[in-house]
């Protein structure tokens, strides 16, 4: 996976900023995700869940709204319209560098922002609310006390998820006037509707009415025991999954993605440049695609992947803990949580720069002593290691 951090600029002069999650190889689909109220494109809901959907195919624009975040713009001057006008916008600038959206998703606030655009948007497979409000309105609930003084001031400061935000009069005004109805009804890509049944901020009752209100297909996924902001553990992947698989049946994979390299044959492995960054590289097999990058502490390195170091301490580990496995099977041992860590250092030995590579090897506390020494010694006979300790040969050539 890889993130590029953008910038998006807006009819109103304004630019927003935005973080496009990429998959290694070629995405299932893009979509664009909608943050929440006074959230940005860093909220855990947002960064989580976008993150996970990279693991399942598809590449994620998530940005923040005018005000929010890195983006411009001042948020006591926004509005409902003025978000709605922000997310047409992203999802016009993604179509025009990379490919038109097959799948909107909008957490919240995001969710009935995504609801009010979802059938101008050509081209569209699917939408995913979570936590959404079935009337805009409804986020005047959070600072309800405070809107008389908002009507007669035109502003005020009030607080938010536990930080100060200025609302202004214009965003009352405004999302207390939205069809939000009209525009569900309009709605004819396929619908799903994720909500916790414990959710304190936003009830469930919400997901019940636009659920009632939007045509079929529809679905509607109860998130339980999640909170609002998925905030818990594990909350943001369990909700991507189950977003990707869901939109999986209504969004076909290019031809390429599936297979991406399938004239590979067995034993090669493809590598290049991603183009992208300075040391991204795309790796590949006939089935399987990956990023390896240097950390950021090096100059032009974005962390995307692995280092090339770590992929080779990674192709020791996972043929040790493989052969270890195979052993143990035939024994009839269990390895329980036997793991093996692996690092390298480079020393000096007879004047000569030595590469060192240790191995630590940390059992199961059930396994026995005469069980782990016969595991050790099984692990330096695995495949990796033993060529690591042969002698190689490498050729290069021009194809």
């Amino acid at each position: 996976m890889s993130t590029e951090e953008i910038t998006i600029p807006t009819a109103r002069g304004t630019e927003l900023r935005g973080f496009l999650d990429r998959p290694a190889g070629t995405p299932l689909a893009y979509a664009v995700f909608a943050h929440c109220f006074t959230c940005s494109a860093k909220s855990p809901a947002a960064s989580r869940v976008s993150r996970a959907l990279t693991d399942e195919g598809f590449a994620v624009l998530r940005f923040d709204f005018a005000g929010l975040g890195g983006s411009e713009g001042d948020f006591a001057e926004s509005t409902f319209s003025s978000d709605r006008a922000d997310l047409l916008e992203v999802i016009a600038w993604l179509g025009a560098h990379h490919a038109a959206p097959r799948l909107l998703i909008g957490h919240s606030l995001g969710g009935a922002a995504v609801l009010s655009v979802a059938a101008e948007v050509e081209g569209l497979d699917a939408v995913a609310t979570i936590a959404a409000p079935f009337d805009p309105g409804h986020v005047t609930g959070l600072f309800a006390s405070e809107i008389e003084t908002i009507r007669q001031e035109g502003s005020a400061e009030v607080m938010i998820g536990g930080r100060p935000v200025v609302i202004g009069e214009a965003l009352v005004d405004d999302i207390c006037g939205v069809e939000q109805t009209r525009r569900i009804e309009a709605l004819r890509t396929p619908l799903l509707i994720l909500h916790s049944p414990t959710d304190e901020i936003v009830d469930v009752h919400n997901a019940q009415a636009i659920y009632r209100t939007a045509h079929q297909p529809k679905s509607f996924i109860a998130l339980d025991g999640a909170d609002h902001l998925l905030t818990g553990p594990g909350q943001g992947t369990y909700t991507a999954g189950v977003i990707a698989a869901w939109a999986a049946r209504y969004i076909d994979a290019p031809e390429d993605a599936e297979a991406p390299h399938a004239d590979l044959p067995p034993g090669r492995v493809r590598v290049n440049p991603d183009g992208r960054t300075d040391f991204g590289t795309v790796l590949a097999t006939a089935s399987h695609t990956w990023l390896a990058d240097e950390p950021r502490s090096a100059d032009g390195g974005h962390d995307a992947g692995p280092n090339p170091f770590d992929l080779l301490l990674a192709a020791l580990g996972a043929c040790t803990s493989m052969t270890m496995g195979m052993y143990a099977r035939r024994k009839g041992y269990e390895l329980g949580d036997t793991r093996t860590d692996l690092t390298f250092r480079q020393v000096k030995r007879d004047g000569d720069l030595v590469t060192r590579i240790e191995r630590s090897i940390v059992f199961d506390a059930e396994l026995s002593t005469d069980q782990r020494r016969a595991l050790l010694r099984i692990a330096d006979r695995c495949p990796v290691h033993r060529a690591l300790e042969g002698r190689f040969e490498i050729s290069t050539a021009e194809a």
